[in-house]
């Protein structure tokens, strides 16, 4: 254990000078120990081992010669941070068809379960509010059929507008557990039907919200209207800053979302789905691929048994699965190391994410409308 010593010892006398202290001024102070002599000044330590000497260079710089331990140590505290680490909760919820209340109810327990575990930020799976209700098309079956244009209005009919009950209700819940919350529901924007997720702050608001951009023809026949973008916002999440963007489910089997987002600065995706087919291992290794290949963390959440196959997870950076839970409802709560990131990002000769990407050539993307 080190004791500090001031300028003055316990009997009220000058404290003795290291020539470090001498030289460099009054504003170092020493600590020692048996053998061992620490000098702090301005967030700097010099190690001055048993029989040290403090000498300086001819540019007036303090460095140290040891008498009897080879041993030199410079120690800048101000480059000597903790890792930043954020505690994502993934809510694999069940859920019912329509049944909104029942659907809150679930997500507002397991989000309560995962505040308590440490998470500071949350994720639904796709659409919870309403439990994801969608129009069976068989092949061959027209989109303007009277059984499909029945079962649209009944889902356009459940769809809120947002601002609505639903996101005033995980408004209060955000601002009492003081957590961030990403949560699904189908949108009614002016008569229109969109798959929406919303990212709400601490304080109960709505920082932004994300439109389910690609579709397919079923989603269509449901009345889903396409999304435009993919946005990202720069966030601090239990003190730490970062960016964050999000993908519903079938968005992911498309590279250029994910793209986007880490174009966008993403360092975490969100991707809310509900299907069984992203179960299969070669859809996890989809997943897998997709954090990789853009260096981020993908937080993938699917309904729990028995509305879905459950099986969310966390993707690492490196293509990895970190964690994951199994098909039963429950809460995984996960921690997202963005110091391992940062420094995979800015490795000197990077395979994977954005540095070697070649715009240029790609001029059939340039091309597309």
């Amino acid at each position: 254990m080190f004791k500090e010593r001031g300028r003055e010892d316990r009997h009220n006398q000058p404290a003795p000078r290291t020539p470090l202290m001498s030289r460099i001024g009054a504003g170092w102070k020493e600590f020692r120990s048996e053998g061992v002599t620490l000098a702090e000044h301005k967030h700097q330590i010099l190690l001055l081992p048993l029989g040290g000497q403090v000498k300086e260079d001819r540019m007036h710089r303090p460095f140290i010669v040891a008498a009897l331990l080879p041993l030199l140590t410079i120690v800048n505290l101000a480059n000597t941070k903790a890792e930043e680490i954020i505690r994502v909760g993934l809510i694999q919820m069940n859920a019912r068809l329509y049944d909104k209340q029942y659907n809150l109810a679930r997500a507002e327990s397991l989000i309560r379960e995962a505040a308590a575990r440490g998470a500071k930020i949350v994720c639904t799976p796709e659409a919870a509010v309403q439990g994801y209700a969608r129009v069976d098309l068989p092949p061959g079956t027209p989109a303007d059929s009277p059984r499909i244009l029945a079962e649209r209005e009944k889902i356009l009919a459940a769809a809120e507008t947002i601002p609505g009950p639903a996101t005033n209700r995980f408004a209060t819940l955000a601002e009492e557990l003081g957590i961030w919350i990403v949560f699904g529901m189908d949108e009614n924007r002016g008569g229109r039907l969109f798959n929406t997720a919303i990212l709400m702050n601490p304080q109960g608001q709505i920082l932004g919200t994300y439109s389910k951009v690609h579709l397919q023809n079923w989603m269509l026949a449901s009345g889903v209207s396409h999304g435009d973008g993919f946005p990202v916002w720069e966030v601090e999440i239990g003190g730490v800053r970062t960016k964050v963007g999000i993908e519903l489910c079938y968005d992911i089997q498309h590279p250029e979302g994910t793209l986007e987002l880490a174009l966008g600065g993403a360092e975490i995706v969100f991707n809310p789905y509900c299907t069984d087919d992203f179960s299969r291992p070669l859809l996890v290794h989809l997943y897998q691929t997709r954090a990789l290949e853009n260096r981020l963390f993908i937080v993938r959440v699917n309904y729990g048994a028995p509305r879905n196959s459950g099986t969310s997870s966390i993707m690492d950076f490196e293509g990895s699965t970190q964690d994951e839970l199994d098909n039963a409802e429950g809460v995984l709560v996960g921690a997202l190391n963005l110091t391992a990131l940062r420094k995979v990002r800015n490795e000197w000769n990077p395979v994977y994410g954005l540095p070697n990407r070649y715009p240029a050539g790609y001029k059939r993307l340039r091309m597309e409308r």
